[in-house]
């Protein structure tokens, strides 16, 4: 765009009530996502979990990561439970995982950071379940709070 053509849109757009521009925004979307939409076909990224994932991103932005971060520290949180009920000794564990390694980590760590850790790591290992959960639950978790992006 010359620089002509972009004071000429800049004059024509201060000249749109807020409904107006709200109106063509709105329209201006739709065509974005159409080309999204077309682009992921010509390139076979609409066909792929990782394509999906970048588009779910994309298009819900912060209300999927809000999402996503919500599941997260919620099963770090069942995992930390689940350890203190089960009476599970972390520090046991990982002086099992020393004794493989060879490693003396479990004599330098705190209880409660121990406890911390296997609470991380098996909340990262239950990452593969988890993603896509959230991939197939944010549409309609973010559109049922209205925060979903807005093509109408």
């Amino acid at each position: 765009m010359t620089k002509e053509e972009e004071d000429a849109e800049k004059e024509r757009v201060a000249g749109l009530s807020d409904f107006q521009k709200e109106i063509e925004l709105r329209g201006l979307d739709r065509e974005i996502a159409l080309l999204n939409m077309k682009r992921g076909i010509n390139t076979g990224e609409l066909y792929t979990f990782r394509g999906k994932f970048k588009a779910l991103a994309r298009d819900y932005g912060f209300p999927f990561m809000a999402w996503y971060w919500t599941v997260w520290t919620s099963t770090a949180i069942l995992t930390y439970f689940a350890i203190e009920i089960g009476n599970v000794d972390a520090l046991a564990l990982i002086a099992k995982v020393d004794g493989w390694t060879g490693l003396r980590i479990s004599t330098y760590i705190d209880p409660t950071v121990g406890t911390i850790g296997l609470v991380l790591a098996i909340n990262e290992l239950i990452e593969p379940l988890r993603l896509p959960l959230v991939i197939v639950t944010t549409k309609p978790v973010v559109n049922a709070l209205g925060l979903g992006p807005k093509y109408y």
